[in-house]
């Protein structure tokens, strides 16, 4: 046998297919990388949200079984759940119903810089009774 035959039987793939399938696969792989960041991120919201979102049902639950009767304004606190500090601002509201308060609880994550305060995460609204407080009390 001659060496041309042996090589014509012996093809492999040119330089420029390789190129091209590598190229295809690249492609496809950051594809891939954008929409796996994309869920990580969304993962990371929703962590964020749902833990901020017990912190503010967990204070207005606090608040309903002190049983005291909150005067109109507005007060701040942190609390802390989840290996996070957050910032809680708490607005009590008079209603038509003299002997009811609306409550509305935001919360934020607590930023590093003291000075600031943190973009609202969830905000929760509840309700208290003047009778509720004074049954704790008699």
């Amino acid at each position: 046998m001659r060496a041309d035959a042996v090589r014509t039987r012996e093809r492999g793939f040119t330089l420029l297919e390789v190129l091209v399938a590598t190229a295809i696969f690249a492609v496809a792989a950051i594809g891939l990388l954008n929409a796996q960041s994309t869920q990580i991120r969304t993962d990371q919201h929703l962590e964020t949200k749902t833990v901020a979102h017990w912190v503010a049902v967990n204070h207005l639950a606090d608040l309903q079984l002190k049983k005291q009767f909150p005067d109109v304004g507005e007060t701040r606190t942190t609390e802390t759940m989840a290996g996070r500090e957050w910032q809680l601002v708490t607005r009590a509201q008079s209603t038509p119903t003299a002997n009811v308060r609306l409550l509305v609880v935001s919360v934020a994550e607590k930023p590093s810089d003291f000075a600031k305060q943190g973009t609202p995460v969830t905000q929760v609204t509840g309700f208290i009774s003047r009778a509720a407080a004074n049954a704790a009390s008699d």
